[in-house]
């Protein structure tokens, strides 16, 4: 029996000093070996990133003001052309007819005016002192007659014959002084004939205002980037037939998630890049934002003057855009992916006597990889990553991602 008590009690003793030296095997562990990343002092950018679509201000359809068929189309789509350049031809034929035939109208009125004044007033004048003369002859007539019918040598038919003879010459006068009269630059036939002749003249301008219009022309530098009709084509009046992309202020337009509204102010400046051309980057500014939220997406339409458009932009070209919002100098900054629970309550991981805790945090501006911190860390701590599924209370070794000595906190 006593044999039996002192095996256990030996038995237990040798658990125990076991058991104590596991314990003082795994105090003096180092613990499983992590990245840390180091907080650190920079400028710090905050920046908006999106895509848009290349657009311009100076955008035009060109079409026809007039019903025709086309007769020549002289760009394609891509074309660059100048100001008055040659777009389309419509059918003429029609309409040089009428501009002939206005315009023999216009000549043929000018000579009659001529002749009105060289020919029908010199004529009038002349009959005028033909009708005055029979006049003078027929009172003459008139007078000798009255004088034989009162003396009873003439008849009552010879004295009506003087009369009439007389009131014919008298009316013959008047007549050919109305016809001097309108012949002259104030009288009715020179009126009506430049009222007629002005009526022609506005016919050969109309149908020199239809001609020209057979013509279509370009309104301005640019370049066609769309091309809707064909040789033959019957088009109608105000239907878009090309569409020019004028030369000028370049735009681009982006939808922007809504919750960087506030962020947004206009001449902040925008780095772009084409997918095209990745490695060529041009700046523009932010012109405007649209006051006004798209309910179904959400978002905020933004226009971006180009400051110097490069000669690869097209429009409608898709490009993405970073918008310089916030600039902070020498603040305090750590790795983005550091940071944990981000949108709610932040807080990264540090180690404390070689033990990992948590540590909240209050964060300012985001830039690109990195976030501000403005409390709860200090320049020279090590943060463990986001990823890093040690969980709080395990005994670790930092190591510093940028090369820097291994730290323990």
């Amino acid at each position: 029996m006593a044999i039996l008590q002192f095996t256990i009690r030996r038995k237990l003793t040798g658990g125990v000093l076991m058991l104590i030296m596991s314990a003082a095997v795994i105090a003096v562990l180092p613990g499983k070996k992590v990245a840390g990343f180091p907080v650190g002092r920079r400028d710090l950018l905050q920046t908006v990133v999106t895509t848009g679509r290349v657009t311009s201000l100076a955008r035009v359809e060109v079409g026809s003001q007039i019903l025709g068929s086309v007769a020549a189309v002289r760009v394609e789509a891509g074309d660059r052309v100048k100001a008055g350049q040659l777009l389309l031809q419509l059918r003429d034929d029609e309409v040089r007819a009428a501009l002939d035939q206005a315009q023999a109208v216009v000549r043929e009125l000018e000579e009659r005016l001529k002749q009105i004044g060289t020919i029908d007033g010199p004529v009038s004048q002349q009959r005028l002192g033909e009708a005055e003369v029979t006049l003078r002859h027929a009172r003459s007539a008139y007078e000798r007659t009255q004088k034989l019918y009162d003396a009873g040598i003439s008849s009552r038919a010879d004295l009506d014959d003087a009369v009439k003879n007389r009131d014919v010459a008298v009316g013959l006068v008047e007549r050919e002084r109305l016809q001097l009269s309108n012949s002259r630059p104030q009288g009715g036939d020179v009126r009506l004939a430049e009222a007629r002749l002005g009526q022609a003249r506005a016919a050969v301008a109309v149908a020199r205002e239809r001609l020209a219009r057979t013509v279509i022309t370009a309104p301005g530098d640019g370049t066609v980037i769309g091309r809707k009709v064909e040789v033959g084509d019957v088009v109608q009046p105000g239907a878009a037939l090309l569409v020019l992309s004028r030369n000028g202020r370049t735009q681009i337009t982006a939808q922007i998630d809504e919750k960087n509204l506030g962020l947004l102010r206009v001449g902040q400046t925008t780095i772009i890049s084409a997918d095209a051309y990745p490695d060529s980057t041009f700046r523009a500014r932010l012109a405007t934002v649209v006051p006004a939220i798209d309910p179904l997406r959400g978002t905020v339409e933004a226009r971006f003057d180009v400051v110097e458009p490069p000669p690869y932009l097209v429009p409608d070209m898709t490009v993405s855009l970073e918008v310089e919002v916030t600039r902070h100098q020498n603040v305090l900054t750590v790795s983005s992916e550091v940071i944990r629970d981000a949108a709610t309550t932040p807080w990264v991981m540090l180690t404390r006597d070689g033990r990992t805790v948590r540590q909240n945090i209050t964060l300012g501006i985001k830039g690109s990889g990195s976030s501000e911190i403005k409390s709860g860390l200090k320049e020279g701590d090590l943060v463990l990553a986001g990823y890093d599924k040690t969980s709080i209370g395990s005994r670790i070794r930092l190591r510093s991602v940028t090369g820097e000595k291994n730290n323990a906190h």
